[in-house]
């Protein structure tokens, strides 16, 4: 009866050692996402707390916004670099979008023309953008005014192609593969 109780424990024990070791990795797991861009209304008297949220901005202003993004990360491919004209060190970012992100970003120019926007960076707030409408309906690179700081600048084109793949798995698929031949 010993050997049996003794028998039971060790293997309790043992398997709790393992199970401790496997929510050790996978607290360590890295993010599959960085570097998210996200546009979203500013509302200036919030009426609803379901589909509105609050934001703090790095200066401690807080904004009000809409919770359903106007246009995302999932509809850029690619991003650039581009040298800020204004600030020296810091960057522009063309990005070159798909055909429903097209489709979103004239919805998103003509509605807030003369409008600011919050521009959220993997869901905090970055700065307030008036979007620039696309010159040509078969336009596929836009240009994202910043200044932007060269860190995010940079985070934003290394994760660009990653986050794409990750939020459109079918088409990047497709598209990887006709790459490929």
């Amino acid at each position: 009866m010993f050997k049996k109780i003794l028998l039971l424990s060790s293997i309790t024990f043992t398997l709790f050692l393992c199970g401790c070791e496997i929510l050790e990795d996978t607290s360590q797991e890295e993010r599959p996402t960085k570097y998210v861009l996200s546009f979203h209304e500013v509302i200036k008297y919030p009426r609803s707390h379901d589909s509105e949220r609050k934001v703090v901005s790095f200066d401690g202003k807080e904004y009000w916004i809409n919770a359903n993004q106007f246009f995302h990360s999932r509809h850029v491919e690619q991003a650039k670099l581009i040298p800020s004209p204004d600030r020296e060190g810091y960057y522009d970012l063309s990005l070159k979008i798909d055909y429903s992100g097209a489709i979103k970003w004239v919805q998103v120019s003509m509605n807030f023309q003369h409008k600011k926007m919050a521009l959220l960076i993997d869901g905090y707030f970055y700065t307030l953008y008036t979007p620039d409408c696309l010159t040509s309906e078969d336009d596929k690179w836009i240009l994202l005014k910043g200044p932007f700081d060269p860190i995010t600048a940079k985070g934003i084109v290394k994760y660009a192609r990653k986050n794409y793949i990750f939020f459109n798995p079918r088409k990047a698929g497709l598209m990887e593969m006709f790459e490929n031949l």
